[in-house]
């Protein structure tokens, strides 16, 4: 009887629970891209001596790299992130300018937040 109970209990106040705050979810991307994107992006602002990353070890870099790509995630779908014309690349180039600040700043809050536990 208790199964019973539970169950409809379970049907009536179960609710939708979304991955994602705004409930959109993030185009498929293989994760061979994802990993690439990771380590490119972040080996690349590591040579370039970006300034945030002298306040970061290597894998907050890399989380930073990983926001960024979630962002391309919900802007592009694969098909179109894989064209290399310059059209689509400066489209993805722009995406990626103006989300970094925001994944830098993410991040820095969360660093923060951690050592201040």
């Amino acid at each position: 009887m208790a199964l019973k109970y539970s169950v409809i209990g379970l049907a009536l106040f179960s609710s939708t629970v979304y991955a994602h705050p705004d409930t959109t979810t993030p185009f498929w991307y293989p994760s061979a891209y994802i990993y690439g994107f990771i380590t490119g992006c972040s080996d690349a602002v590591e040579q370039n001596q970006i300034p945030f990353t002298q306040e970061m070890w290597p894998d907050q870099v890399r989380s930073v790299c990983g926001c960024v790509v979630d962002a391309l995630r919900h802007s592009f779908s694969f098909v179109e992130v894989a064209k290399t014309d310059n059209e689509s690349m400066a489209e993805r180039q722009f995406v990626i300018t103006a989300i970094m600040p925001s994944c830098v700043q993410q991040e820095l809050l969360n660093k923060n937040y951690k050592s201040d536990q």
